[in-house]
């Protein structure tokens, strides 16, 4: 699919396209892909549990998910908990007839709340309760990362900040997973025609951040970023 719009990228500061979507570094590594559902970039440091204390831990494993479970799904009845950086969900195998998910924090204390929360059983998924432990594969705090969450507003020129555009764009930038996406709508400013977006990714990290890094790098002047609160912190 191709799209296109009489506004010009920025083509002296091309986003390079993540590793997970196009596979050449992979394949230039001679490794397999560690996780076929994952929408990120395993080969980044971070991504590992290396050098991270189990008490540092921000990962959480949860299994005994319906098989059919969204990202939409696996998050709306986690509230009131903290930001979360990164979600996978791991569909059911021919073994395993259940899905699982990953799910981390930017705070250990963040995901001691959600970690009870299961275990006393107060969130439930289709009529079932789910089991949960500490994720062998750790990631550690980012207490460092204030400021920054999953979710992304997006305001500017109405020709490239719309759904259509906005949609094909990423996907020719990375894999993500979408939560939520609410259209604002359009405003004028000063005889321009303004879009507004909010899209809640299933992940800030190599999704929200990546969103924001390519907006940036190539529809500079024509589109705006902030981070929005997450509806897993409220």
């Amino acid at each position: 699919m191709s799209y296109t719009t009489p506004v010009p990228t920025m083509e002296l500061r091309f986003f390079q396209p993540s590793e997970q979507l196009t596979g050449v570094s992979r394949v230039n590594r001679g490794s397999n892909p560690s996780n076929r559902n994952y929408r990120g970039d395993p080969n980044l440091p971070t991504n590992t549990g290396a050098g991270v204390p189990e008490e540092k831990n921000t990962s959480l494993w949860i299994t005994g998910l319906p098989g059919s479970i969204t990202i939409p799904e696996f998050l709306a009845p986690i509230t009131k908990t903290g930001r979360v950086r990164s979600t996978v969900i791991n569909k059911p195998t021919a073994n395993i007839s259940t899905a699982a998910a990953s799910i981390s924090f930017f705070k250990r204390s963040d995901a001691e709340i959600l970690y009870r929360n299961l275990q006393q059983g107060r969130i439930i998924y289709g009529g079932h309760f789910p089991r949960v432990q500490w994720n062998r594969n750790r990631v550690g705090e980012a207490l460092d990362l204030n400021n920054v969450s999953r979710v992304l507003y997006i305001a500017g020129d109405s020709r490239v900040v719309n759904r259509a555009y906005l949609d094909w764009f990423f996907s020719a930038k990375f894999v993500y997973d979408i939560d939520k996406i609410i259209d604002y709508g359009t405003v004028d400013v000063d005889g321009k025609s303004i879009g507004r977006l909010e899209y809640r990714f299933g992940s800030w990290r190599c999704q929200a951040s990546s969103a924001r890094q390519a907006l940036m790098c190539e529809l500079s002047g024509f589109a705006w970023t902030a981070y929005g609160e997450d509806p897993c912190d409220v």
